[in-house]
């Protein structure tokens, strides 16, 4: 089948037919961004990446104040490839912004997107952010300058989101976020049933037969999907009969051992990790949040001689050596979850499909 020319191209190819035939002559205003998009039923984002780029390219030209003209440059059709040349000259760039997550995860995830959109000729520009919300809004901005053609948006904290998020949301602007969704509000995205997630972890420990359970992660305001994570794991103790975890038993570490780590070396193993599992020798049996933690956590019960504790966590765990492996993790299948966010991207862009919202399902995976 062939396969449709996405809105932002069509734009330029319909500008630059316009200049070709004489309907728009040297030093012509172009009519303005609002009526190409309403036009082109695209967001104004789109119609003005799409002048953007003829702009770059000489075809146009900016006057402060007063609007967008054509140049008297030479336009050839002559060649056969146009349509193609313009799609070249934009790269069809999409862009991801993501806030610190575990390396595997991340890279799992950022692999999947990046296979499924280099298939399709797209090209991906990743910023990760740290810190407080005017951090994504600057992200966006500076990515939409380049121009990009769509967004991805990886689970930031908390339920918020900012203006420039809003303006794009209401502007048609294709947006796919992971990892998060938004209630009420309608935009393609793509996430693992996190309160399953946690559900799975608690019923391997207790089909285990553990009584006396501690649970590892990260404040829960971090990210919504570590909300859900707790409360799937505390309902599948209460299902199977293990009291709710009490407080003390629940230790968020703090964010800092983030902001210290790029992941790339051996880190100390945090002290309230190791007094954690110090200070409570009851513990049988240990939850991760992810498997940064549960390195974290076996690294810990191997130096305070607790190597007959059991591990299960969040995502794919990484051999390290003095390590007490985990015993099972449940699998959020990130490469999956990666290759259907770049598909709800290029069908937004390239078909205009309604908003789309997907869910991928966990699984436990025991390791020997």
């Amino acid at each position: 089948m062939k396969q449709k020319i996405p809105l932002y191209h069509q734009i330029q190819q319909y500008i630059l037919n316009q200049i070709q035939s004489g309907i728009w002559k040297p030093h012509d205003q172009l009519p303005a961004e609002r009526l190409l998009a309403d036009q082109f039923n695209v967001s104004r984002i789109t119609a003005k990446n799409a002048i953007n780029g003829m702009v770059a390219d000489g075809y146009l030209y900016r006057h402060r104040g007063r609007g967008t003209f054509v140049t008297d440059k030479k336009i050839h059709l002559s060649a056969p490839t146009v349509a193609n040349r313009m799609l070249i000259q934009s790269s069809k760039k999409i862009g991801m912004i993501m806030p610190w997550m575990e390396f595997k995860y991340q890279f799992s995830l950022i692999s999947g997107i990046e296979f499924e959109l280099s298939r399709k000729g797209y090209h991906l520009i990743f910023k990760r952010i740290e810190g407080p919300g005017n951090l994504e809004t600057s992200a966006i901005k500076a990515l939409l300058d380049i121009p990009i053609d769509g967004l991805f948006v990886v689970a930031s904290r908390g339920e918020y989101f900012q203006d420039e998020m809003l303006r794009l949301i209401l502007e048609k602007f294709p947006l796919v976020f992971l990892e998060k969704y938004l209630r009420d509000i309608k935009v393609n995205g793509v996430h693992c049933d996190t309160e399953k997630v946690g559900y799975l972890m608690g019923q391997f420990l207790v089909g285990r037969k553990k009584q006396h359970i501690g649970y590892v992660s990260y404040p829960s305001q971090y990210t919504v999907g570590l909300r859900e994570r707790l409360f799937g794991f505390q309902s599948a103790l209460l299902e199977f009969g293990v009291p709710l975890l009490p407080v003390h038993l629940n230790l968020s570490i703090s964010p800092d051992v983030l902001r210290e780590s790029n992941q790339l070396g051996q880190q100390n193993v945090p002290e309230e990790i190791l007094n954690f599992i110090q200070d409570h020798p009851e513990l049988e049996a240990i939850a991760a949040a992810d498997a940064q933690i549960a390195q974290f956590v076996g690294r810990a019960c191997w130096q305070l001689g607790r190597r007959e504790m059991t591990i299960v966590n969040c995502d794919e765990p990484s051999f390290a050596p003095e390590c007490v492996m985990p015993a099972a993790y449940v699998d959020q299948s990130p490469s999956e979850i990666g290759i259907i966010a770049a598909q709800l991207m290029i069908d937004a862009i390239e078909r205009d499909t309604d908003t789309m919202l997907r869910r991928v399902e966990p699984r436990l995976i025991e390791l020997s």
